[in-house]
């Protein structure tokens, strides 16, 4: 096991949701396509106003910019990474706010349901590639995490592109240990999470960012008092 490492990050509030299967109705009558729009549309509402003052009145065109289309672009382009994954692999993506204003998005993350390889949970340090990968420019920091159902980590290591660019490689994983359908006993699902960034200023709140939604997967991984399904309802798969 790792010896514990503490790191700090800027304070940052994230917003983090899920991709849903696409609709059989198409783009024009999904539901979420339409509700990326709508969020797109408050949020670059300041931006889009300011870059229409700007424009040449002589441009010969309206300005081209609309949150429509940023919506439906960015929804399209989750969409397409989602479809991607295998089946018991779910995409997030996240917006990170600065002054309540959102300054990073879409931020995706892959995220993986396991059945558990063992009962010992240490093994996830190493497929996480907690000592390190090849591409890895340093040793990763590792932060330890605890939530409501269960214990995990983060981390956070330093990359180079072969072609001698930068970016951030961030992995976590969690053990879940909760009940399911009713079952009083514990039944556990291993978390992984995987993302990369090559923003600077992004790379210095992923984390914190990561472990938000670690928090957020744990909560809605907990069935209801009187019992039923989780909120998150995933069923875990069987893989190596």
């Amino acid at each position: 096991m790792l010896s514990q490492q503490k790191f700090s990050m800027p304070t940052c509030a994230w917003h983090w949701e899920w991709v849903p299967p696409a609709s059989p109705g198409g783009t024009d009558d999904d539901p979420w396509v339409a509700h990326l729009v709508e969020i797109y549309t408050a949020w670059m509402a300041e931006g889009l106003a300011a870059g229409r003052k700007l424009w040449p009145e002589d441009a010969g065109e309206e300005f081209p910019v609309t949150a429509d289309a940023i919506g439906r672009t960015v929804a399209a382009w989750l969409r397409e990474r989602a479809g991607q994954l295998p089946a018991w692999s779910r995409l997030a993506w996240g917006a990170a706010f600065v002054n309540d204003k959102p300054h990073w998005a879409p931020v995706p993350v892959v995220v993986e349901f396991r059945d558990p390889d063992g009962e010992d949970p240490n093994y996830l340090l190493e497929r996480m590639g907690a000592e390190g990968i090849e591409s890895d420019a340093r040793k990763p920091v590792v932060e330890y995490v605890t939530t409501a159902a269960g214990d995990g980590f983060r981390l956070l290591a330093l990359g180079r592109t072969p072609d001698g660019g930068g970016y951030g490689r961030v992995g976590a994983a969690l053990r879940l240990e909760i009940p399911q359908d009713g079952d009083a006993s514990e039944h556990g699902v291993d978390v992984l999470l995987k993302t990369s960034v090559t923003d600077m200023g992004l790379m210095a709140v992923i984390g914190a960012g990561v472990e938000q939604l670690m928090q957020e997967i744990a909560a809605a991984s907990v069935p209801p008092p009187g019992g039923g399904r989780a909120p998150l309802g995933f069923v875990p798969g069987v893989q190596s």
